[in-house]
């Protein structure tokens, strides 16, 4: 729901972070989100209230921005109850001019950024995209999207293209402390038919270590077939609470997530993950 008062959008542009150029729509309006600087008319800046320095949920920059700042609030708690945590600005974005049948246009918003950390980076030192739960949000954006008007959201880049993925390296990073995958740990030899009991049971370590990272490095081998043959909606929601760390700054997250060795191999996993879940929804 929305509250009163509302204003009459049009053509709505949505402008996420991932990387590449980027041009104000010509039509309508265009939003862009926290650090993305530009200026305009119809240009609208939706900042996490954290990210401005402000108690508030949102806040937001240009026109009707009273009126976004309550109902952006208003869609990201219900957004929050289903994801078990808090949205990212774009979602939130998408359902609600979703909910108002504006005609939209999403562009760099693929909602499966990059959880590789740098070489460099110390455990105190965290990724920004690490705190949302991405493939919660994915399955949240492809259900409303299916929902929605055919022609109402242009959208490509949520559909994710498996045949592409294969020419991708998702390991780029080089293991400096693996050099070999060695064999699955006795305590899990069991779950190996099982990739997302595996996923799980990586979960309930506290700490780092070479069977550990060879688990998550194995993991990441796996084809897509062997997640999708094991795949139910259940396992999904399961391991989909396991990508993300909401408040990373207190160091108690899944160690992986700050692990610079283990970060290399999750994108590959996540993305498997992922396209189980278009396959399910028969988004394609």
């Amino acid at each position: 729901m929305t509250s009163k008062a509302q204003p009459q959008f049009g053509k709505v542009t949505i402008i996420g972070n991932a990387n590449g150029d980027w041009q104000a729509a010509t039509h309508g309006y265009t939003i862009i989100f926290n650090g993305t600087i530009a200026s305009g008319d119809n240009i609208i800046n939706i900042c996490n209230g954290p990210y401005a320095g402000s108690t508030e949920d949102f806040v937001v920059t240009g026109p009707h921005s009273d009126w976004l700042t309550t109902n952006l609030s208003i869609v990201a708690r219900e957004l929050e109850l289903k994801l078990k945590c808090w949205p990212s600005s774009g979602l939130v974005s998408f359902v609600l001019f979703s909910r108002l049948n504006c005609e939209l246009a999403l562009e760099r918003m693929s909602l499966l950024p990059s959880l590789k950390r740098s070489e460099d980076m110390s455990l105190k030192q965290h990724l920004p995209c690490v705190v949302h739960n991405w493939l919660g949000e994915r399955r949240i954006a492809i259900e409303v999207h299916q929902q929605s008007n055919a022609q109402q959201a242009m959208w490509p880049a949520l559909l994710l293209n498996e045949t592409a993925a294969r020419k991708t390296d998702f390991q780029t990073q080089k293991s400096s402390r693996v050099t070999q995958v060695i064999p699955i740990t006795d305590s899990i030899q069991h779950q190996i038919h099982d990739p997302y009991q595996l996923m799980i049971e990586l979960t309930l370590q506290n700490q780092s270590s070479h069977a550990a990272l060879n688990n998550l490095r194995y993991l990441n081998q796996l084809p897509q077939s062997a997640w999708l043959a094991a795949v139910t909606q259940q396992k999904l929601l399961d391991v989909e609470q396991v990508f993300f760390d909401q408040y990373p700054e207190k160091l108690s997250g899944f160690w992986y997530l700050s692990d610079n060795e283990a970060s290399t191999w999750l994108d590959k996993i996540r993305f498997n993950l992922a396209l189980c879940q278009q396959h399910l929804s028969g988004y394609q």
